[in-house]
């Protein structure tokens, strides 16, 4: 192999993991608030000491009005995110789209509350939707009356102002209500599989724990753009090697 083949392999090789750490480096600042990766903790509580859960009136991606308790006579999921988000709500919103065929018939409506009232829109939030093929309901609405919402479920929410827009710092909420009770709730980024498993024990009312679980990170927790470039990045070099091998 020639000198310029050897040096595009080595360029091949190296270049992917240079991306992931320059991608990664914009990460650290929410993780280092929320603490999401740090540990996953969920809470059930025991039936007759429910907390009360706060009623509330949204608009979805359809443009349409939703108030939460016409939904709640079954288990209603509600968890808060982004469209504009760049790292932690997709992947919030790639475990929720593996967790959703694992939990369908114990959950009935899901709700996704936009921590963003000024950027998503209606239109904005059907986009995001419909181009990721994500089949629950988003919801948005004033700013009034959202910082109702999340401080009535314990959201924390800080804005960063960066030079490319606001970066709202928030924590990862997955909560179950029903008929006026907030029944429990996961504080934290599992696996698809955990998820669902505390998800249906909190719906089905299997109560009995409070501790975290450990606080290894799970492997979800990379952004999906990472593994992607990474992926195209060395398929691009490995093409470029092998053009030049054969063209010796």
């Amino acid at each position: 192999m020639s000198t310029r083949s050897l040096i595009l392999l080595a360029v091949a090789i190296v270049l992917p993991f240079v991306v992931a750490l320059v991608m990664q480096s914009g990460q650290t600042t929410a993780e280092e608030h929320s603490g999401l990766f740090e540990r996953i903790v969920p809470t059930c509580y025991i039936p007759g000491q429910e907390p009360a859960a706060a009623d509330f009136t949204l608009v979805d991606q359809f443009n349409r009005t939703v108030t939460l308790s016409e939904l709640w006579s079954r288990p209603v999921l509600i968890t808060f995110t982004y469209s504009w988000c760049p790292d932690v709500c997709p992947t919030m919103h790639l475990v929720l789209n593996r967790t959703l065929p694992m939990i369908r018939g114990y959950i009935g409506a899901v709700l996704d509350v936009s921590l963003d009232p000024e950027r998503d829109t209606p239109r904005r939030l059907y986009a995001y939707s419909t181009g990721n093929r994500y089949n629950w309901t988003f919801l948005t609405g004033d700013p009034k009356t959202l910082e109702r919402v999340w401080s009535a479920y314990g959201v924390y929410r800080y804005v960063e102002q960066r030079p490319t827009g606001p970066y709202i710092v928030h924590s990862v909420d997955w909560i179950v209500v029903k008929d006026g009770k907030i029944l429990g709730r996961v504080r934290g980024l599992p696996s698809p599989e955990t998820l669902a498993k505390y998800l249906i024990d909190i719906a089905e009312r299997r109560c009995g724990y409070s501790a975290p679980t450990p606080t290894s990170q799970p492997t979800t927790a990379t952004p999906p753009a990472i593994s992607t470039t990474l992926i195209m990045i060395t398929a691009v070099g490995a093409a470029v090697v092998a053009a030049l091998a054969k063209r010796r």
